[in-house]
């Protein structure tokens, strides 16, 4: 399905009916669909689903519209907020007529300014020079030979991941995932101590965990009667310190949630694989 309003671009829509599916097969398969569509409407059976469709949105930085329907029915539409803006002009230029300054060099100070440049040129050499400063520069190349003789040159600069690796890299921030109730391996009674512990010092660290994420029987130490450690969680998450837990292991073990949100196995999944560091206690 498509729409499209005046003076915008034609916008790619899709229905995708997940009642009934499992946590988090909605939160993937309307990720995928957003790869092909411009708009997702999605329709849940549950809340806890449009609070993960929400947090998709937010990590794509895509608009959210979530609404009920009854209490087994959720629209929950997410769009693309660059999808039906006009496309994205290119700089162009005419060098095939300028016999001062040289392509590459207009195609150098034009890319300062402009992501997306198109350059007419007269030869095949300055065609060349363009081609090479464009595979150094990370910038896509495109040409081709107009009717005149001419040749149309299309650059764009591409966003370069260099300045952000560098920085993860030096980044000491770190996630610590929890499954179970104790700490290591015997002794219950001491691996609960030990749990404690291990809480209590993360609050005493210079640097705090971005998050902290608790699946299986982890989660019971959100629990609000379960749990021996609520005290250091709610230091730890007035301190800035996200606490997570899986949705499925909230329903499995009926947890009564003291602390925390409820999050599902892909963003556990997305959390653990984009952390610089990831401690298990």
């Amino acid at each position: 399905m498509k729409f499209v309003a005046k003076g915008m671009i034609e916008m790619k829509k899709h229905e995708f009916n997940a009642k009934g599916m499992a946590c988090p097969l909605p939160v993937v398969q309307t990720k995928k669909l957003l790869a092909e569509y411009d708009v997702v409407e999605t329709t849940v059976d549950n809340f806890i689903a449009t609070e993960n469709l929400t947090k998709l949105a937010e990590q794509l930085n895509y608009n959210i519209d979530v609404k009920k329907v009854s209490d087994e029915e959720y629209v929950v539409t997410v769009s693309n907020p660059t999808a039906g803006k006009e496309e994205k002009k290119a700089k162009f230029i005419d060098t095939s007529e300028d016999r001062c300054v040289l392509p590459v060099i207009q195609a150098k100070r034009a890319l300062e300014k402009d992501s997306l440049v198109e350059l007419l040129v007269n030869d095949e050499e300055n065609v060349k020079k363009i081609h090479d400063f464009a595979a150094g520069n990370n910038c896509k190349f495109v040409s081709e030979v107009t009717e005149s003789g001419v040749y149309k040159v299309i650059l764009e600069k591409e966003a370069t991941k260099e300045k952000e690796q560098f920085l993860q890299i030096k980044d000491d921030s770190y996630v610590v995932v929890i499954n179970k109730q104790i700490m290591g391996h015997g002794s219950e009674e001491l691996g609960k101590k030990l749990m404690k512990a291990f809480l209590y010092t993360l609050t005493e660290q210079e640097v705090l965990p971005k998050k902290i994420l608790f699946y299986n029987g982890g989660a019971l130490l959100v629990d609000k009667n379960r749990s021996h450690v609520l005290k250091e969680l709610k230091e730890l998450e007035d301190n800035g310190v996200e606490i997570m837990c899986c949705g499925a292991c909230i329903d499995y073990y009926k947890v009564d949630l003291a602390i925390g949100n409820s999050s599902n196995m892909y963003f556990i999944v997305e959390d653990m694989r984009t952390a610089n560091r990831v401690v298990r206690p």
